[in-house]
């Protein structure tokens, strides 16, 4: 268990650390970050049960933690938005529907528009954190 907590804390550092270098290299103000309070209960049940270990043991709150930290010591701004229908609304004409997501797939069923699922999700994160700015 501490060799596995000790990985985890590495890998977060290192994710934290490029996402914040990236920003700072875009001159990126604010970072946006999911609300996840609450995720493992929300997902588990959609997680396989040979991935359950891992996905209920990674360390969510610690990336975020880690994220504001490095943010705030370059002067950067981190905003939680809430994650409801982000990765469900169509980014061009703004539909929401669960049938626009399929797995890692994002189809609107209105307009057509397709890409992938996360990205789609990612996107709209930072549409709502654009509007707090």
């Amino acid at each position: 268990a501490g060799k596995e907590k000790r990985l985890m804390r590495d890998v977060n550092h290192t994710i934290s650390k490029k996402i914040v270098k990236f920003a700072t290299e875009k001159g990126v103000s604010v970072i946006g970050l999911e609300n996840l309070s609450g995720i493992r209960d929300s997902t588990l049940p959609k997680v396989s049960k040979k991935r359950r270990h891992n996905h209920s043991s990674w360390a969510f709150r610690q990336l975020q933690t880690f994220i504001e930290y490095k943010a705030r010591e370059a002067g950067i701004i981190t905003h939680y938005v809430d994650p409801s229908y982000t990765s469900q609304t169509c980014i061009r004409c703004n539909h929401i529907s669960k049938n626009n997501r399929n797995r890692l797939s994002f189809r609107c069923e209105k307009c057509g528009y397709e890409n992938n699922a996360d990205l789609i999700g990612a996107m709209n994160i930072e549409h709502k954190t654009r509007d707090y700015r």
